[in-house]
């Protein structure tokens, strides 16, 4: 009894195998009705229904033999099918986008990732089975289609960014990038694809489309490859710095931001503010001062590293020593209002600190007129540079007319001290 229940069974599941090969091919004979709608341009309103119908229909009869054991030597046959169908419902929509007219975008992408998952899917079945040369007709055709449908992928991502569909311009470009790894089918030319000469371009592409959308995990996945895409090079820093900004990581944001400075200081000015602006802002003189240090060594005539350096040692009440820096930011840059600005205030200062020295000390008339030249110098060196800031930023009187009309009173240039109060007025 046993043996004949036994045998009852394996013909129960030859049989259920015997029923889902017929399905497949049944559902090729539905494709290629299918398939002859397609190519009739001049179908009639009625025939595109059919068309439409018998392709949900083929979709119907096919997925459960994609999960059916029982599925055996049609399997690869099932999903070409599949992929074909997909083809059939992307191809329309594609052509809109060619011709420039309004599409679906979301099915679009939708039809194109399916045809491409089964053509994959399709390929791991004839290896599973063996197929080779004559044997196997599927992967050869498939393979140049996938490869071609690369740029569909593209195309897709592109219009949901114009749109503002974020995450649907990520999944799109992440596909892009995954393509070589995802798709087994392409064999060799998976190596061709990987060192594609646009795959960094479209590493910053992901990277945009992640930022906007608040996906730091796919942003930090491909901006290393980003970064690689040197016509946009400083655009992937900016993008990548405020990334890290955005999520609070300060010392990433340092670290990147100091490296690409010292990479190549006059095109990373803004950068350089940002960075020496926190550790002012932090009262970090020491790391102000060792950043200014890194970016004159890169560029010794570095317009932002001598006028930082300028500064901390302006905060540090060496204003001779700082003037030469601000002398040189000036060389690099003679519209640069707030170098003048700081030369100006050192020297000062440093007549002010000069004029303090002199308090409490008894001197006769002769002496004390000796020993207050060298502040009188002092403000007279700081005349021509806040004459600088109000021939470059006339309109902004408070920043020069103050600090002229002291000059002014040291020096007792009584009618100049009074034109410059006039400004204050």
């Amino acid at each position: 009894m046993k043996k004949i229940l036994f045998a009852v069974a394996l013909f129960a599941v030859a049989g259920t195998a015997v029923a889902q090969d017929k399905v497949v091919r049944k559902a090729r004979e539905l494709k290629e009705e299918v398939q002859n709608l397609v190519a009739n341009t001049q179908r009639s309103e009625k025939e595109t229904a059919q068309m439409n119908q018998k392709i949900q229909q083929c979709l119907e009869m096919l997925e459960p033999t994609f999960t059916s054991p029982e599925t055996k030597k049609e399997l690869a046959n099932a999903w070409d099918i599949q992929a074909q169908i997909y083809k059939f419902k992307f191809a329309p929509l594609l052509d809109n986008v060619i011709n420039k007219q309004p599409t679906d975008t979301t099915a679009l992408a939708e039809y194109i990732y399916k045809a491409l998952d089964a053509m994959e899917e399709c390929y791991k079945a004839t290896q599973a089975l063996g197929l080779k040369g004559e044997k196997d007709p599927y992967t050869k055709p498939n393979k140049a289609d996938v490869v071609r449908f690369r740029q569909y992928i593209a195309f897709c991502g592109q219009m949901f960014f114009q749109n503002g569909q974020h995450d649907k311009a990520l999944n799109a470009f992440s596909r892009w990038m995954s393509y070589p790894q995802t798709y087994t089918i392409l064999g060799d030319d998976a190596q061709v694809l990987a060192e594609d000469e646009t795959t960094a371009q479209m590493a910053y592409y992901t990277c945009l489309c992640a930022y906007f959308g608040k996906n730091h995990k796919a942003f930090m996945e491909f901006i290393p490859k980003a970064r690689e895409y040197t016509q946009e090079k400083s655009q992937v820093n900016q993008l990548y710095l405020a990334d890290l900004w955005e999520q609070g990581d300060t010392l990433q944001w340092l670290k990147v931001g100091r490296e690409v400075v010292v990479e190549d200081p006059s095109a990373n000015d803004g950068i350089a503010q940002n960075i020496l602006a926190y550790y002012f802002n932090h009262d970090d003189q020491t790391n102000a001062m060792a950043f200014a240090d890194e970016i004159i060594a890169a560029d010794e005539l570095s317009k932002i590293g001598n006028y930082a350096k300028g500064i901390v040692l302006m905060n540090q009440k060496k204003y001779e020593d700082a003037i030469t820096f601000f002398d040189k930011a000036i060389d690099a840059d003679p519209e640069f209002s707030d170098a003048y600005y700081n030369a100006g205030v050192c020297w000062s200062n440093h007549g002010y600190d000069l004029n303090e020295a002199l308090t409490g000390k008894k001197m006769t008339p002769a002496q004390f007129k000796e020993a207050v030249q060298p502040v009188k110098d002092a403000y007279a060196k700081a005349e021509p540079y806040f004459l600088k800031v109000q021939e470059l930023e006339p309109d902004n009187t408070h920043k020069w007319a103050s600090r002229l009309a002291t000059v002014y009173y040291i020096l007792e240039n009584k009618a100049k001290q009074t034109e410059m109060e006039k400004y204050l007025e």
